[in-house]
């Protein structure tokens, strides 16, 4: 049976290069891209569908997908690190609320209500992969530089929730597996302004996708609740 795959933050370059892997796969019959924005696309593999994290009456736009006979990987590659208006905190006294609550709508509350609402089609699957898109500096252990309150704050709580998520859906089907990834640091809009200072290997998106769709393939139960890395090794909590 070919499988289907959904991939949120379709708009995003990590999200974009996600799509063109997935529909390189013979083996998959439709991709369902989630995006605030409408893809114009060529390929009739790929279905693109509006959703929006800061809205969840868009959600609604998933009721076709929860008609599917069954899903194999769904994919949330959404985040945000920064826009023009949201910097990375450098010290306590930069945090704010309206920070706070955006950079925690798209990368932790959205995409919870987003798994929320495929349950539906999780539960009558086999064998389903549900992949966050998370980072390194979500690790409590590994944070010896402090800052970035809000970022690192919201993936912490990610894979609190990606952990939780992987105990429940081991009770519904212990062939579900529910994993945080951390891509490595990639070249794009969100990781720009600060590769200047980084002496460890850049990506592009098309490079991490490939060493992440590795990943993703091998992964088994005894993974499910993890965070690893572009790598497949574990990130400590």
């Amino acid at each position: 049976m070919k499988k289907n795959i959904i991939i949120s933050g379709a708009s995003g370059g990590i999200g974009k290069e996600f799509i063109k892997f997935y529909c390189d796969d013979p083996n998959v019959e439709k991709v369902f891209a989630l995006s605030r924005k409408m893809n114009n696309v060529n390929n009739s593999k790929i279905k693109s569908i509006k959703v929006d994290y800061f809205n969840e009456e868009t959600f609604d736009n998933l009721d076709d997908i929860l008609l599917l006979e069954s899903i194999s990987t769904i994919i949330i590659a959404s985040g945000i690190l920064h826009t023009d208006q949201i910097k990375p905190e450098k010290s306590i006294d930069g945090v704010d609320l309206v920070t706070l609550q955006k950079v925690f709508q798209v990368n932790v509350f959205g995409p919870t209500l987003l798994v929320k609402k495929l349950l539906p089609l999780i539960k009558k699957s086999e064998g389903v992969k549900i992949i966050f898109l998370s980072a390194r500096v979500g690790s409590i252990s590994d944070n010896k530089l402090g800052g970035w309150h809000s970022y690192r704050s919201s993936k912490s709580a990610l894979n609190m929730m990606v952990n939780n998520l992987s105990i429940e859906l081991q009770r519904i089907n212990k062939n579900h597996i529910a994993i945080g990834i951390h891509p490595g640091t990639v070249k794009s809009k969100l990781s720009e302004p600060f590769l200047k200072n980084v002496k460890h290997n850049i990506f592009s998106p098309r490079e991490s996708v490939e060493l992440m769709a590795k990943v993703i393939s091998n992964i088994d139960q005894k993974d499910s609740g993890k965070c690893l890395d572009f790598s497949g090794k574990i990130i400590a909590p």
